[in-house]
């Protein structure tokens, strides 16, 4: 018997994967939902009717008197001879003359004038003692743009805008005393 046994077993060891195999299948999730817009939503357009006609009241006397008018002058129409000619008026006084915009030299701004003076001659003698043929290209477009600002100083001085000049000249003097190091 202990044969049978263990054949039956064996059979039975044998069954169950093929009958495990037969109904196992491979199961594959279904495809993701596509990722489409939404509907476009219904566009509302309102309708704008035209505002209807104001019915024609009669204007009485009354109201036009009682109306404030405006002083307006006369217009005469110059083709018609027929209209009485306005007395010529003689012009109005000349306006006094509107300031100049040129600034004046007062005590502060003749200072700030010196003293932008003064960095343009400091600036100018820091670039007098560089020698430009020793310098490298770097060395070379910081020189030239020193000189710029030089004369772009010595130009809004010559303009009688001394902010501006003392701003140019501090860059010059600036760049003329790193090039002397």
């Amino acid at each position: 018997m202990l044969p049978r046994v263990v054949a039956i077993a064996c059979g039975l060891a044998a069954a169950a994967p093929s009958t495990g195999c037969a109904t196992a299948r491979a199961s594959v999730p279904p495809p993701p939902p596509t990722l489409a817009a939404p509907d476009v939503p219904p566009r509302i357009v309102a309708e704008y009717l035209p505002d209807p006609p104001l019915p024609a009241e009669p204007v009485s006397t009354e109201a036009v008197a009682a109306s404030p008018r405006l002083d307006r002058p006369v217009r005469r129409d110059p083709r018609r001879p027929d209209a009485p000619a306005e007395p010529l008026q003689t012009p109005p006084a000349a306006p006094a003359p509107a300031p100049s915009l040129a600034m004046q030299n007062t005590g502060a701004n003749a200072k700030a004038d010196q003293s932008v003076r003064s960095l343009l001659a400091q600036a100018n003698r820091d670039l007098g003692r560089v020698v430009y043929q020793t310098l490298d290209a770097d060395g070379r477009v910081q020189y030239d743009t020193a000189r710029r600002f030089m004369q772009q100083a010595d130009e809004a001085l010559k303009a009688r805008n001394v902010v501006f000049a003392g701003k140019l000249a501090d860059k010059a003097a600036t760049m003329a005393a790193v090039l002397v190091r």
